[in-house]
């Protein structure tokens, strides 16, 4: 009896001491000696790319300032989405990662305006300006752009006028009303830019000279001639009258005015310092110009390869009686 007593005690002993061993080497585990070789595994790792997002921004400017409420539907390949509106000077940006990036944006020109303008600044996408017709540049009559994104932004700015009443009217057609891209003129179909004067190029009051170049300062340009054209909108008649085109231009080196294709009696000048005294300024002057769209356009001839450009201070006009 008393040697089984004993051998009970030894047993005992010897399981006590195996939980005691295996409780030690879990808590070796568990200490963090395993621990390093874990954490190694992420010393090699990167972190991914974040890309810029992808947007679509679409501003307002109106002439005079101050213009409130114009209302713009949009779209895009799936159907439509929120409308939104737009005050003077105001922007709203649509976030187009992730989503379709052909997008439509349509103004519903409010009564007493008139889009005169709609420009839009792009590098890669494929933009276009319709609603008069398919011509993807800004005509007359266009209210809507479709943008076919495929770069980080692309911004479009419509610019609306005020109609005045059928007697009195008014409507700035000066060069260098924006800066740096003149928003109402262009040159050979495309953007024409705000520039500083030469020394040698004379002042128009309440107008700037503007350049082919897109350069902050004058550029120069390769002989030979350069198409300025802008396109207008001539109110209906009224009791008054017909509107009335009078300014004055200067170029360098020559030029010539035409409305519609047909030269402007006396707006031309030979040169080769159109660009003042006493060759200029030229005189811009039409009688009667009737209701619809008109282009006017003038053709600078630059003699040389050097600086050329051209400034127009010029107004539609009929006075009230």
């Amino acid at each position: 009896m008393k040697k089984l007593l004993t051998l009970a005690v030894a047993v005992t002993l010897v399981a006590l001491g195996s939980v005691s061993l295996a409780s030690t080497s879990l808590n070796s585990f568990n200490s963090g000696s395993h621990k390093p070789a874990l954490e190694n595994n992420t010393a090699g790792s990167t972190q991914p790319t974040v890309m810029p997002p992808q947007t679509i921004t679409i501003c307002k400017k109106t002439i005079p300032a101050g213009g409130t409420g114009f209302p713009f539907a949009w779209a895009n390949g799936f159907g439509s989405l929120p409308s939104f509106s737009l005050d003077d000077n105001q922007c709203v940006t649509k976030n187009m990662t992730g989503q379709d990036h052909y997008n439509k944006f349509t103004e519903n020109v409010p009564s007493g305006w008139t889009l005169t303008n709609i420009s839009c600044a792009y590098t890669t996408s494929a933009v276009s300006i319709i609603g008069a017709n398919s011509n993807s540049a800004f005509q007359p009559g266009d209210n809507t752009v479709t943008v076919d994104l495929n770069e980080t932004n692309v911004t479009c700015t419509f610019v609306n006028q005020q109609s005045p009443s059928c007697c009195c009217y008014f409507q700035n057609l000066s060069t260098g009303q924006g800066s740096p891209v003149d928003p109402l003129w262009q040159v050979n179909n495309h953007s024409a830019y705000s520039t500083p004067k030469v020394s040698s190029w004379m002042n128009l009051p309440m107008a700037k000279w503007i350049q082919p170049v897109a350069s902050p300062t004058p550029g120069s340009v390769a002989g030979g001639t350069y198409k300025y054209t802008l396109s207008f909108i001539a109110p209906p008649l009224c009791a008054t009258g017909p509107v009335q085109l009078s300014g004055s231009f200067a170029a360098d080196n020559s030029a010539i005015a035409k409305l519609d294709g047909i030269a402007i009696p006396g707006a031309s000048c030979p040169g080769p310092v159109c660009f003042n005294t006493p060759q200029a300024p030229v005189p811009l002057s039409v009688g009667a110009i009737a209701p619809g769209s008109h282009v006017l356009e003038i053709d600078v001839n630059n003699q040389g390869s050097g600086y050329s450009g051209l400034i127009v201070n010029a107004q539609l006009t009929r006075l009230c009686r």
